[in-house]
């Protein structure tokens, strides 16, 4: 276990580094008029595989058992979900979030996200938004194996459906097909030497792609973005707001502060196994 020392450091370290990107590529996004702040603030928690075989669990994956702790202890502490449509509503109509506020995130689009997260959500009373990887749904739709595989299936696409119809469940995009690192681009990120132009042009068309695909499946955009790996390059924000995406996630572990623009950026505490949502949450209020 990490001394309280490294944690500290590495959490400082985490922080500037986080705000460093934001204030050169999200600009007013991070801020809130100074009499809102109190009221515009969230804690964003990033979820990615949740498997029973604890001996697979580490940093992106947990246990069933891990995930309903957390979701017993926001419940029991007063926390109140959000997705992003609320977080639209609150800036649209100059609104406020609830004192505890929290937004689960799930990344990727396991199917575990439909057969273990969902049935927690509804016991605990939870919301949560899950990113999905458009290709990785084409592929396990073709598949056709729906609650086989657990172990390392991805959606298909009635049962991102399915779950968007639960009412509980947000889908967002995690791009249609940028989600690796080959031929020298991780996630969306601009290759070297690649012209604005250019990259402008990838990057839209990908996420116009799941967007189109979202709105046919579920009858909806995607109002959310996550970017894959947490790399974001420049000017991509406005890309994914022309595919109507209005919430913004990043990996940085940071507290959330609303801001009123257009441009809505949520960042996001990882929660690995043996890191539970209660010491997030400490490490939350320790950075307000």
């Amino acid at each position: 276990m990490k001394s309280g020392k490294n944690t500290a450091l590495a959490a400082i370290g985490a922080g500037i580094a986080c705000i460093a990107v934001m204030l050169v590529v999200l600009g007013s996004a991070i801020s809130a008029e100074d009499g809102k702040i109190s009221d515009r603030r969230l804690m964003g928690i990033m979820y990615h595989q949740v498997l029973k075989d604890e001996s697979k669990s580490g940093r992106y994956i947990i246990t069933p058992a891990e995930l309903e702790a957390d979701l017993a202890y926001l419940s029991k502490n007063g926390f109140t979900s959000v997705l992003p449509s609320d977080i639209v509503n609150v800036v649209d109509n100059n609104g406020v979030l609830p004192e505890k506020c929290v937004m689960i995130t799930f990344d990727d689009g396991y199917e575990t996200g439909l057969y273990y997260v969902l049935p927690l959500l509804e016991k605990y009373n939870m919301k949560a938004v899950i990113n999905i990887v458009g290709s990785y749904t084409d592929k396990y739709t073709e598949i056709d194996c729906e609650g086989e595989h657990l172990s390392y299936a991805y959606l298909t696409w009635d049962e991102v459906k399915g779950l968007s119809d639960s009412g509980r469940v947000e889908i967002g995009s995690h791009t249609y097909n940028m989600h690796n690192d080959s031929n020298g681009r991780k996630g969306c990120s601009k290759l070297p030497g690649e012209t604005d132009e250019e990259y402008r042009r990838v990057l839209l068309d990908d996420l116009s792609a799941l967007s189109e695909k979202l709105l046919s499946v579920i009858g909806k955009r995607p109002l959310s973005f996550a970017y894959p790996y947490g790399i974001i390059s420049e000017g991509s924000e406005e890309i994914a707001a022309k595919t109507g995406a209005r919430v913004l996630m990043t990996c940085c572990e940071l507290p959330t502060i609303i801001n009123d623009g257009e441009r809505i950026v949520i960042n996001r505490y990882n929660r690995e196994s043996g890191r539970t949502v209660g010491e997030i949450y400490l490490q939350y209020l320790q950075s307000l």
